[in-house]
């Protein structure tokens, strides 16, 4: 499933047990939401790219064994529900300039799985979650620099074993052009304060951003270049930080804001690396600059 799986829906009735249709983000086509300056409600999000951004998160959370082929159904390492981009016409939609049935109505969204649950985060405290299930929605939050995590957007239901299993879904503002909006809600809850297992530090250490990237074009999504790099310091740093120990909550702070006044800790070390360079030089030296002021800004937390 990906970009190049679209299908197309002629919908003739409102409601759907199997799949959920990504809402429609300001100022995108027939959207009663105006951005003035082509951004979502999420700064540094272009509006009309949350879908795909919905599709992104799905094609990059690997399964253990690494990127799943094109007819595997493996569950992810976070366990992001299936989910694809789709053409969609219904009249019961909202068309400024009046419904036709024709193809230049078609809308565009993500559509995702619907899947079985007893609830969001939002409905029960964060103590009953296993520490294993939260570290799992550690990895992709920290790793897609997702602006939009919140307890309502982490669906959670009862294993057969009784185990409580996490879902993560809404990944609309994920992957955004920096750093600026990145909110995690696990990072308060207890389980984000314990280290790492083994299992998921080797997972973190098979991550590679460029084959992501290169993963995603393949799919049919030439990603903006700014949120490349996103992905690439994003990466860096979660793989530099369990190289060093640090838990989820010691990564995710450097990621996050204390208030919305002052940079975060990665802001800084991405500013700090533009200062650091000559007009002209390449993203690699660019990359390389940002390693060794994230190194430097690791090994203070890690003494």
């Amino acid at each position: 499933m990906g970009f190049k799986c679209m299908c197309f829906l002629f919908i003739k009735q409102h409601n759907s047990s199997a799949y959920i249709l990504d809402h429609p983000k300001p100022n995108a086509v027939n959207s009663s939401a105006v951005s003035q300056d082509g951004e979502g409600l999420k700064r540094r999000t272009r509006v009309g790219e949350g879908g795909l951004r919905e599709v992104a998160a799905y094609i990059l959370d690997h399964p253990k064994g690494g990127p799943r082929n094109l007819s595997s159904e493996a569950v992810g390492f976070a366990g992001v529900p299936p989910t694809v981009l789709v053409r969609c016409l219904h009249k019961g939609f909202n068309y400024s300039k009046g419904y036709e049935g024709s193809l230049k109505n078609v809308k565009i969204g993500s559509l995702q799985m619907f899947m079985k649950n007893d609830g969001s985060c939002e409905d029960m405290g964060p103590s009953r979650f296993p520490v294993e299930e939260v570290h799992k929605i550690s990895v992709i939050d920290l790793r897609m620099a997702n602006a939009d995590r919140h307890a309502g957007n982490i669906l959670f239901r009862k294993g057969e074993d009784g185990q409580t299993v996490l879902i993560p879904i809404d990944h609309g503002y994920c992957l955004p052009e920096n750093f600026e909006d990145c909110t995690f809600d696990w990072l308060y809850w207890p389980q984000a304060r314990q280290p790492y297992s083994l299992d998921t530090i080797e997972y973190i250490n098979s991550l590679d951003a460029e084959q992501d990237i290169a993963l995603l074009k393949f799919y049919g999504w030439d990603i903006p270049i700014e949120s490349a790099r996103t992905l690439r310091i994003s990466t860096m740093l979660l793989k530099k930080g369990v190289e060093r120990g640090l838990t989820p909550f010691a990564i995710g702070s450097l990621m996050c804001r204390e208030n919305i006044n002052k940079e975060s800790v990665i802001e800084e070390i991405v500013h700090e690396a533009q200062d650091s360079l000559l007009p002209g030089m390449s993203e690699a030296a660019f990359l390389e600059a940002i390693s060794e002021f994230m190194d430097s800004q690791l090994d203070k937390l890690a003494k």
